[in-house]
């Protein structure tokens, strides 16, 4: 069972949707000013507790015990380092996931790669490009001998994956995805539909098989989720070279 209290976890699950967001927070301080200042610490370089204790000025005891649960959250790793005789040092270090609260700028650097390419080659050619790399994710997925229910699981775990929160309801002979999150709402905002039909929408009808797809509600717009309504489903992939996303 883990050792964290209920407003750690808690923080990190929110931490995970703001990272999702890549809204320019300092997401690093929700966890609070001791541990923010190690994960600061820490970016420095590799540390043992002692070190971080004199550093922070505090107890050898209190420094390791947020280690801990910074290493519990996934945020901090710890390796063993031989120096000389004597026992190996253990060395606190970030992991990937605590690297990645710290900000990022994917978002304007993903912009700015789809502004360049609009104004080159053109929207058309900038949303080709976006559904080549849906048909790509599709492939990645895996659904090949899928179909019905156990495919659009996958689906939905690939969509999570990618940080879009997403969820299916059935209703008569239709099925409608419900996305919670737009993990990259920003270059959304700015090239819309080269990215919401272009990728995620694209993505949605390549993975299922679906001769149509409806949008419905868009997060862009200010509605809190995304919705996409299957209305007929395939057991296999449809291969179509234009797509037949619509909205509603």
């Amino acid at each position: 069972m883990s050792k964290h209290s209920a407003p750690d976890l808690n923080t990190f699950a929110y931490l995970n949707y703001v990272i999702g967001l890549r809204d320019p927070v300092q997401e690093v301080s929700l966890l609070g000013g001791t541990k923010s200042k190690i994960l600061h610490e820490l970016r420095e370089r590799d540390q043992t507790a002692r070190d971080v204790a004199a550093r922070l000025r505090v107890q050898v005891s209190a420094a390791r015990k947020h280690l801990e649960r910074l290493k519990e959250l996934g945020l901090v790793e710890e390796r063993f380092v031989r120096q000389g005789p004597g026992r190996p040092k253990k060395l606190y270090l970030l992991t990937d996931a605590g690297k990645e609260l710290f900000p990022r700028r994917y978002d304007a650097i993903l912009n700015a790669v789809l502004a360049r390419i609009t104004r080159d080659r053109g929207g058309d050619y900038a949303e080709q490009l976006l559904r080549n790399v849906a048909d790509d994710t599709v492939k990645d997925i895996g659904l090949s001998g899928t179909n019905g229910r156990a495919r659009l699981n996958r689906l939905i775990a690939a969509l999570n994956d990618l940080g879009f929160d997403a969820s299916v309801q059935r209703r008569d002979s239709n099925r409608t995805i419900t996305s919670r999150n737009c993990p990259i709402l920003r270059v959304a905002r700015a090239q819309r539909e080269i990215v919401c039909r272009g990728f995620h929408a694209e993505l949605i009808r390549r993975a299922t098989g679906a001769a149509t797809i409806q949008r419905g509600k868009w997060i862009v717009d200010g509605e809190p989720v995304c919705t996409h309504v299957i209305t007929e489903v395939q057991s296999g992939l449809t291969r179509a070279k234009k797509s037949s996303t619509t909205r509603t």
